[in-house]
């Protein structure tokens, strides 16, 4: 008599923990899913564009130096060996750079699996102040002279590309001539030309698709990038955070400004092209990612992180339920109304692949409630006692819809819920005689 409650609660742990591996093996469908949009994204990057990043305009010039060489024979004799080429480079930084970019960002589907694109308009201008002789070396001969813009995925590139230097355009052509700085665009410079100006001004338009992510090295003396999108989840990457920005529900703006004494850019880029260490220049980046921080996918995962709480209240309140209506409810109507509350997440997951996770959450709690109640009025013999369950049920859908959508405070709003309804609970039974409910409630 007096073990009817401790039985109950027993049969209860079992169900959750027999229902906790049916949500796990949901989760590890979620898992792979996700793994599977992972894999169609890589596959449109391969077959589309990847992550862009863009480094320049910067000067290059490579030199060749004649370097005599000597040497001894078999008889010790010191002699003259042919002179060695030795080849080497250097690098000029704009004082001013100025980098204004504008995205327009769609989805690419194949199947139900998307990727997030991204089609850019680039306004770039600065100012080289070109030192005199800068490229002129004793006992050096000079082998190519270009500026360089280092792309790094050139198949992004879209329409006629020219820069304007010093008010007179000039056609750009494919690479940059230097395997260190991968795959970019360039203009070969005129050495007459050069060793007449003092400054040299440039302009260019790129207009430039992406997938996710837009980086910008900051390689000016003193560089100003502004970006502003129509995607209202960036987030921020590189070793600066913007100065300015502002997100909004349609879009964002932010604006970053950097000087050689913070980026040490013109060391770095010293270390890229004249000692071939280019990984430090190439992280030195301020940019954005366009992300979903919570699609089908993750809201999805993160309800059943809840699952197991939400499944073991309901059980408890449907407990609490049969005991102060003095009912007698089999073990297999628990399993049945358990089975119902896991299959919620495998329908919300399949259903949130074709709608808006929103509306299939709402399809999801709506058909799992009533069939529920429907199930419950059954047994309890009364449908506003069916009605009173649906409705406390479909309260904790709210609040669990509440929490996913909550991206900083998911923590705090879990917290306060789960001391709110153990409050209520101890509140709710504190007067009640447990030992007494159990015989009461097996006499029946």
């Amino acid at each position: 008599m007096k073990n009817y409650l401790r039985n109950k609660l027993i049969a209860i742990g079992v169900l959750t923990v027999v229902l906790l591996i049916g949500l796990m093996m949901i989760d590890d469908l979620v898992s792979e899913r996700q793994y599977l949009q992972r894999e169609v994204q890589q596959e449109i990057g391969q077959s589309s564009t990847t992550a862009q990043q863009i480094l320049g305009p910067i000067i290059v010039a490579k030199f060749k130096k004649i370097v005599p060489t000597t040497g001894v024979n078999n008889d010790g004799e010191k002699i003259i060996l042919p002179a060695k080429e030795v080849f080497f480079s250097r690098v000029l930084l704009p004082d001013s750079y100025h980098f204004d970019s504008e995205l327009s960002s769609n989805f690419r589907h194949r199947g139900i699996y998307k990727a997030l694109l991204y089609q850019s308009t680039n306004h770039i201008k600065g100012v080289f102040t070109v030192p005199q002789h800068w490229w002129q070396q004793p006992d050096v001969s000079i082998t190519n002279l270009s500026m360089i813009i280092a792309i790094s995925d050139v198949r992004g590139i879209t329409g006629a590309l020219n820069i304007n230097l010093n008010g007179k355009s000039v056609g750009l052509e494919p690479g940059t001539g230097l395997s260190k700085l991968g795959n970019g665009i360039h203009v070969p410079l005129n050495k007459q030309w050069l060793s007449e100006q003092t400054s040299v001004n440039f302009n260019l338009s790129l207009n430039l698709q992406g997938m996710e992510s837009l980086s910008i090295v900051p390689v000016g003396r003193k560089s100003d990038i502004n970006m502003a999108a129509d995607w209202p989840h960036p987030s921020f990457n590189g070793n600066f955070l913007p100065q300015y920005s502002n997100v909004r529900d349609d879009g964002f703006n932010a604006s970053w400004q950097t000087s050689f004494f913070s980026s040490n850019m013109q060391e770095l880029m010293n270390q890229c092209i004249e000692r071939n260490h280019c990984q430090n220049a190439n992280e030195a980046t301020v940019g954005v990612d366009l992300i979903d921080p919570v699609d089908q996918y993750l809201k999805t995962d993160r309800a059943i992180k809840y699952a197991e709480l939400f499944i073991l209240l309901t059980l408890i309140g449907f407990m609490l339920f049969e005991i102060f209506q003095r009912l007698s409810v089999h073990p297999v109507q628990y399993a049945l109304v358990g089975i119902a509350l896991a299959v919620f997440y495998l329908l919300l997951l399949s259903l949130s692949e074709h709608i808006a996770f929103n509306t299939a959450y709402i399809i999801s709690s709506v058909c799992c409630t009533a069939i529920i109640s429907i199930y419950m009025s059954g047994f309890l013999g009364k449908i506003r006692h069916a009605f009173i369950f649906g409705g406390a049920l479909l309260l904790l859908y709210l609040i669990l819809f509440g929490l996913l959508q909550a991206q900083d405070y998911a923590l705090l709003m879990g917290s306060v819920f789960i001391f709110a309804v153990l409050s209520a609970v101890m509140i709710f039974t504190r007067h009640v005689n447990w030992y007494q409910l159990g015989q009461s409630n097996n006499k029946n």
